[in-house]
Order: structure tokens, then sequence, then C-alpha cells
């Protein structure tokens, strides 16, 4: 009989949209996308994300945001992405749409967080789509980390 629910490690940080990445001048209403994150053989059940957002071109919207979706690889060759599964010009919708990272209405640099994002046991990339009002500044910095885990019943 299990008694206790644990994580089973502490999670390694992995860098899914690197500094140098397609998040640099991400312009308003765009699309960044992630390297793939090899879930299929990981099999991790939860994972938590970091966005970090090194300047702006200016102040964001008030109510500015940054969607987060995930479009898994079902097939293992195909993302379900509602285009030609590779996700050159993704189509995403609610089904993908996995969480919002909130920003501020500051030219700063901002650090947002998601926790506890359920993940299925496919291969997966991430889209990060900008409706802050305003671009990322055009300089390196930004990124996006993946910290996957999952609970382990004693």
């Amino acid at each position: 009989m299990a008694n206790a629910i644990l994580f089973d490690a502490h999670p390694s940080a992995e860098t899914l949209i690197a500094t140098t990445g397609t998040l640099k001048n991400l312009a308003n209403a765009a699309i960044a996308v992630s390297d793939e994150c090899a879930n299929g053989t990981g099999l991790f059940t939860l994972a938590d994300f970091e966005l970090y957002a090194h300047d702006f071109a200016a102040a964001p919207s008030a109510g500015g945001y940054f969607e987060l979706h995930i479009c898994y690889q079902l097939d293992g060759t195909n993302y379900a992405d509602g285009e030609d599964g590779d996700l050159a010009d993704a189509n995403l919708s609610s089904a993908t749409l996995v969480g919002v990272f909130p920003i501020l209405n500051s030219d700063e640099d901002q650090r947002v967080q998601l926790i506890g994002i359920p993940l299925a046991p496919h291969d997966f990339k991430c889209c990060v789509v900008n409706k802050t009002g305003q671009a990322i500044a055009n300089t390196d910095g930004s990124f996006l980390k993946i910290y996957r885990y999952s609970h382990e019943v004693q």
C-alpha cells in the first residue's frame, strides 16, 4: 500500500528556445517554435516552464501575455498543429494551448513561470505566441526552459 507521493527527482532545466533563438526580435502576434522535447522516451508526466523576455522594443500593452502551446508528435512523425505537421506555419488552437505567461506593462526584463503542466508520453515542440502588443528587443538573452518531472508513489 502506498503511503507517500513524492517527486522522483529534482527537475533539471532543459532549454527549448535558446538565448539566440526565435524569441529574439519576436514581433507582436508572431510565433516562436522550440526545439523538440523527447518525452516519448523520458515519459515525464508534468512540467514547469520558465519564459525569460530580455527587454521589449517598448512597454507591452496592459494585460499583455505570451501563449504557450504544446504540439505533440502522436504518430512519431508529424506534429499536430492543424497544418502540415511540421510547425513551419503553425495553425494553433485551443486544443494545443496549455497556458499563458502574463507580462507586466514594462519594457524591462521579465521572467515568468507556468507550473504543473501535464505532459503526454509523446515527443513535442512548444510554440510561444507574442500577445504583448510589442516586439521583444532584437538582442540575445530571451529563452524558454522546461523542467520535466514525475511523481513517485511509495
